[in-house]
């Protein structure tokens, strides 16, 4: 199970072949990285096609009144001139219980195996009990791991700009099926003939669960699985013998119970036929995007990026008890389709602050693979729904900032279950204009699960050149795969020039 889902993370990744970040706000840039992951009022360099396509209203904007000059706080009207050659920046995000879940799909045995004519072996009656308790323990909160990295290459010239923007969002995940969980076939293996019981539980043949816990579990086989009270009696009796000698089952009567009660009212197929699954879906989206800003005056800005968006798209599913069906992504497995994206951004400026609002994808674009859902029985659809983004930054002197940001929307990545809505926080100091230093911190307030996250970020200004590094690391750490890792991790380089 460890190998099997490294392998289809490693392969899916392998497969989309470039890089890219994943829908919403994650931090795509850089200096936003270095800020906290976001810089909605800030922005003032090619990024801004990301961030907000309104700063570039502002870029090259005569400033010689006293009032242009009081509220270019970043100094946006000498910049006539811009290159990102590129901005990346990357990282990894796991959440939710999937290693707790993980070891205990890969301690069940596998139920392909088990017979369904004559009796049961001892080892048998054993593993189905085992089977029965581990899917009844696991939990079905969204869990996964999402892969994110981001690339733009991009220009700017006075009011316009021109890049190229990857977009990928990769998630794995587990899809448990607590509908297929019958065992029909295996309940004629318990009740050969010769394992048949009275209608009455003999005294002394339960050693683990209570008289009344047995009871329940014989209505609930007589009424759901069709079976008679002597066949329940010795279903049950096999279950309790078969848990009695599992060391992990202890403490867990209730629960074993009930779950044989669940597995007996089943309506979906045996248990040969679950589809518990390791799911993948990843989606790559390039664009290419034409960026416009127009100032109304001195003080307000808006623009726009309308973008032709190239989709390929994988979703792929790897049933747990299917033992032989290996991972194995191709090119072939990609789908490809494309739509038109568009955002919008404002931008507001006073002396000494900057307030900003970014819309994006505001026709949802959405982009489908025609694979069938293990679950939905449908087409994978990736809609990009609208996205909403507010800022405010206090911009004391031209080298100082300070920024707040919030998403307004909650986001979803690849898969429902990776969602995103961020509260970010940051500060630069651009000490003599030629060494920024950054520090933020942001917190996914959609999923608990990565907890606070502090970044940090260097910049260094080589004249025509500008070096840009930044990470980010989460407070929390999660178990996985065996040892403990950081439940996000984050970083970025960016060389750019800005005149």
């Amino acid at each position: 199970m460890t190998k099997r889902f490294l392998s289809g993370l490693a392969v899916s990744l392998f497969a989309m072949s470039t890089i890219s970040t994943g829908a919403g706000f994650s931090p795509a840039s850089v200096r936003a990285l270095g800020m906290g992951g976001s810089t909605i009022a800030s922005t003032h360099g090619v990024d801004a096609s990301f961030w907000n396509p309104a700063a570039y209203g502002f870029f090259g904007q005569d400033n010689s009144s006293a009032e242009a000059k009081s509220v270019d706080n970043t100094k946006m009207s000498d910049k006539s001139f811009g290159l990102d050659l590129p901005n990346v920046t990357g990282g990894l995000s796991v959440f939710g219980p999937i290693e707790a879940n993980r070891l205990k799909l890969q301690a069940l045995p596998d139920p392909t195996t088990l017979t369904t004519t004559g009796q049961l072996s001892a080892t048998q009656i054993q593993d189905t009990a085992k089977i029965i308790n581990g899917l009844a323990s696991l939990d079905p909160a969204p869990m996964g791991a999402d892969a994110f990295v981001d690339a733009t290459i991009g220009a700017r010239v006075s009011n316009y700009g021109i890049g190229v923007h990857d977009t990928f969002d990769a998630n794995v995940g587990l899809s448990i099926d607590a509908i297929n969980v019958g065992f029909s076939n295996v309940f004629s293996a318990f009740v050969a003939p010769n394992t048949l019981l009275p209608n009455t539980i003999p005294p002394g043949a339960l050693n683990y669960f209570s008289t009344a816990q047995a009871n329940s579990m014989v209505s609930s086989l007589t009424a759901g699985a069709n079976l008679s009270v002597s066949e329940a009696n010795a279903v049950v009796v096999a279950y309790d013998a078969a848990l009695s000698a599992d060391p992990t089952a202890a403490g867990q009567q209730q629960q074993n119970a009930d779950a044989m009660a669940t597995i007996a009212n089943a309506s979906g197929r045996d248990i040969a036929g679950n589809n518990t699954a390791l799911s993948t879906r990843g989606v790559n989206i390039v664009e290419v995007g034409f960026t416009y800003g127009h100032a109304i005056n001195d003080a307000l800005s808006i623009g726009g990026v309308i973008k032709y968006m190239k989709a390929d798209i994988i979703a792929t599913d790897v049933k747990i008890f299917a033992q032989n069906n290996g991972v194995s992504f191709n090119k072939d497995s990609l789908e490809s389709s494309t739509d038109f994206g568009l955002d919008l951004g404002i931008m507001y400026r006073l002396p000494a602050w900057q307030f900003g609002l970014t819309v994006r994808n505001l026709n949802s674009p959405s982009f489908q693979h025609s694979g069938v859902g293990t679950f939905s029985g449908k087409p994978y659809t990736y809609e990009l729904k609208p996205q909403a983004k507010v800022g405010a930054a206090w911009i004391p002197s031209d080298t100082v900032t300070v920024e707040l940001g919030y998403d307004l929307t909650k986001n979803e990545g690849a898969v429902p279950s990776s969602q995103s809505q961020y509260w970010n926080i940051g500060a630069e100091w651009d000490a003599f204009n030629v060494v920024a230093l950054r520090l933020g911190a942001f917190q996914n307030t959609a999923q608990t699960d990565i907890g606070l996250v502090p970044t940090l970020g260097l910049g260094v200004n080589l004249w025509a050149m500008r070096v840009d590094i930044a990470a980010a690391m989460s407070t929390k750490k999660i178990d996985f795969d065996g040892g403990t890792v950081p439940a996000y991790f984050a970083a970025g380089l960016a060389l750019s020039s800005d005149f």
